[in-house]
């Protein structure tokens, strides 16, 4: 449980680490609304799943909402669609855990001990189609074309937002 409290004091500032100006405070509260959206989801998940709370799970589930809005926290992305990202985060993530493990333990033999996949893997993924598409939409809603150019240089070569995101 340390490892976790330590990870929602630093994992806003991880996904935040390579921007600058408002988008640094943006991604810092995109991922703080993520990752508390992904904690609730992981225990309402564990609540009707098992009848009770498992902290394993509700711990790794929990930093899931963190991995999955990585990619797109710094981009113009609202607080509303933060915790949609992690809600979603949260199932994949707790469902993983509590089913996913089991069935490739028992089916292919793979022994995940410390949860990777459930806690990096498929929010991760999940996280990069997240970041695809608001790369892509990200033309229409920056204001500031000198701040779109800083998010997308290949825009100085005649690629859209759109095209960087999708390619």
């Amino acid at each position: 449980m340390v490892g976790t409290i330590f990870l929602w004091m630093y994992w806003p500032s991880f996904n935040a680490a390579l921007v600058t100006g408002a988008g640094q405070q943006r991604a810092v509260i995109n991922t703080l609304l993520s990752i508390c959206s992904s904690c609730i989801t992981a225990c309402g998940v564990c609540r009707i799943a098992l009848q009770r709370l498992d902290m394993e799970v509700v711990l790794n589930a929990t930093l899931a909402g963190g991995v999955a809005i990585g990619s797109a926290a710094d981009l113009i992305v609202s607080g509303g669609v933060a915790i949609v990202v992690g809600f979603f985060a949260g199932i994949l993530s707790a469902l993983g855990f509590l089913y996913l493990s089991a069935f490739l333990k028992k089916k292919i033999h793979l022994h995940d001990t410390c949860g990777v996949h459930n806690l990096h893997g498929m929010p991760g993924v999940f996280g990069g189609i997240v970041g695809a598409i608001s790369a892509s939409l990200a033309d229409s809603q920056y204001a500031n074309p000198e701040a779109l150019i800083n998010s997308f240089p290949e825009i100085k070569n005649g690629r859209t937002a759109a095209d960087q995101g999708w390619f």
